[in-house]
């Protein structure tokens, strides 16, 4: 059956044998955690805000659908996370990975579900903020006060980059690195009273589920929730109890649905394969020559996600709706010609470079001087724009043992980040 869409939730068709698991407000999970609002959605998982009836707090409830359950590392990656974040580390990293409290599996009408509790955060680094810096209007001559000022972008670089060499240390490849699996940290919510989270979040916004054809709302079904939970797109209370403080700006890498417990194992014949997409992945993902994750593949995506953090989102391999060979063509724009072993299978390459390898647009030197993209200036000091260009260099070595190790990231970014 086709269903109506709702915007800013789930498809009803997610639920089935196999999918998502029909959660409803009320319900109590696992005879412990009770639904009180929806967090965030997908084809993959749902995230509900809960209470921990054993320990009296607020947290958050990630539900994986059932096939994604039956393939993903999730679980067990948030289980190992979850044994060392137990115990004594110094490591500044640490605060900057999400906090796993509980894992566990339930049974439902669609399947066998994995489950991971964790702490409750704010919004993502890719959430539109401009109604908060400017006047939500997206002005073109007032662009520069919608997006968040330079002291916010530095500090939030950094830390996920403490939070990437945290999950190295723990022996964990995130694997997804991008914009919105990091959120900001608000201590405000940790200890907050369901009155107190209302306010942030909101009531929850219900919808019926209802067939494409007539719009009359279903027969219950144990596959389907009673009703859908929109989750608002815009949760400006929240945004500003995330934002409000910059000198005590705090994110956190989340998410770990493409993760693994990093094991230099052998070479094997099959790819690896991930969904990552591809303006943050690393050339050997794109030509298909990776057999096991690695924390090089990190190391690549994150120099990727620290470029967009710094410029308000904007990719360095730019690229229209993530097409492969546009990443590519910019791979080789900006840090010169591919490895001859990726070149010479790359099949679009005589629509960008001519037989001598020179840029068609006529370029003869056409390696960028700055991939940085920074300029001195007031935000940013000549010794900053040195220092994050030559930190990406590093980080963008086209062979993967080449590249600095997450450690080095953390030395080498700019000093005052």
């Amino acid at each position: 059956m086709s269903y109506s869409w709702h915007p800013y939730t789930e498809r009803a068709s997610y639920y089935r044998e196999g999918g998502l698991h029909p959660v409803n407000i009320g319900d109590t999970i696992n005879d412990r955690y009770q639904v009180h609002n929806k967090l965030g959605y997908g084809a993959c998982s749902t995230i509900w805000l809960v209470e921990d009836l054993a320990l009296k707090r607020f947290v958050s409830l990630k539900v994986l659908a059932a096939d994604v359950s039956a393939v993903s590392s999730e679980l067990y990656v948030a289980r190992r996370l979850k044994s060392l974040q137990e115990k004594p580390d110094s490591h500044p990293g640490r605060e900057h990975v999400i906090q796993i409290y509980d894992t566990f599996i339930i049974q439902g009408p669609n399947g066998i579900h994995h489950c991971v509790v964790t702490e409750t955060l704010g919004i993502t680094l890719a959430q539109d903020v401009s109604e908060f810096y400017g006047d939500g209007l997206q002005d073109d001559d007032d662009e520069d006060n919608e997006h968040p000022p330079p002291n916010i972008t530095k500090k939030a670089a950094a830390q996920v980059a403490l939070g990437v060499a945290y999950l190295h240390r723990c022996g964990i490849v995130h694997g997804d690195l991008h914009l919105k699996n990091v959120l900001f940290y608000s201590p405000a919510l940790q200890n907050a009273s369901l009155e107190e989270l209302t306010k942030v979040f909101g009531k929850p916004v219900l919808g019926p589920i209802t067939p494409q054809e007539d719009r009359r709302p279903v027969s219950p079904s144990l596959h389907l929730p009673r009703e859908v939970v929109v989750v608002p797109p815009y949760r400006l209370p929240l945004i500003e109890h995330c934002l409000s403080s910059p000198e005590d700006i705090h994110v956190k890498i989340c998410d770990f649905g493409e993760a693994s417990i990093y094991k230099p194992l052998p070479r094997v014949e099959n790819p690896f394969t991930t969904r990552m997409p591809r303006i943050l992945a690393a050339p050997e993902i794109i030509f298909g020559d990776i057999t096991a994750p690695a924390p090089s593949m990190d190391i690549w995506a994150l120099g990727v996600l620290l470029y967009m953090i710094i410029h308000d989102k904007s990719p360095i391999f730019d690229s229209e709706y993530g097409g492969e060979k546009m990443v590519v063509k910019w791979m080789a724009k900006l840090l010169g010609k591919l490895p001859d072993k990726w070149w010479s299978r790359w099949a679009e390459r005589s629509e960008y470079f001519d037989d001598n390898d020179v840029h068609r647009l006529g370029d003869k030197e056409y390696v960028y001087n700055n991939i940085g993209g920074l300029r001195a200036g007031e935000n940013f000091s000549e010794d900053e724009v040195n220092a994050f260009d030559g930190l990406l260099r590093k980080m963008f070595r086209y062979e993967p043992e080449e590249r600095i190790d997450a450690e080095e990231v953390v030395r080498l970014i700019p000093p005052g980040w």
